[in-house]
């Protein structure tokens, strides 16, 4: 074959070099590449996880802070109304003594208007009666007595107040 341009030493010679070749590049190159391609998938796996865990958090922290939110708003919705009714209590509460304060003044203007008619009403009485004795003396003269005088204008005027 060497006619054809083929020898086989150097084919065998070839061959060993491109088995060395192999082999080196297994040696140096495959497995270290290998390794390389293994620790970044197990990079990328652990990211992966640690991204899932991370994200799992976030959605118990999301809904931890959702619940907190939650009971905030009902805590504020209750204080509130707490707020409204003590708020509502205490105008009730000054309604009902402005009433009662009103009823006191009116009872008190009543008690002085009673007051005050009783005592015109006796002023009166006793002015009826001085004018009556007053009359009754111009008319009959002195021969009646003043107290029996007095006696029968007051029994005039109880009859007329009855």
């Amino acid at each position: 074959m060497a006619g054809l341009g083929f020898d086989i030493s150097v084919f065998v010679a070839y061959l060993i070099n491109f088995v060395v070749l192999l082999l080196a590049l297994r040696a140096f190159a495959y497995k270290p590449i290998l390794a390389m391609l293994e620790k970044r998938r197990q990079d990328i796996a652990e990211g992966l996880s640690a991204a899932e865990k991370a994200r799992a958090e976030a959605d118990r922290e999301r809904v931890k802070f959702q619940t907190e939110l939650e009971s905030a708003r009902r805590s504020s919705q209750e204080e509130a109304s707490k707020i409204a009714k003590a708020t509502a209590g205490m105008r009730e509460q000054i309604l009902a003594e402005a009433r009662k304060e009103a009823e006191e003044m009116k009872a008190k203007a009543r008690a002085e208007i009673e007051a005050e008619r009783q005592a015109a009403q006796t002023e009166l009485r006793r002015q009826l009666a001085d004018l009556t004795v007053d009359l009754t003396r111009k008319v009959v003269g002195q021969t009646i007595d003043e107290k029996i005088q007095r006696d029968m204008v007051g029994n005039f005027l109880a009859e007329m107040g009855e």
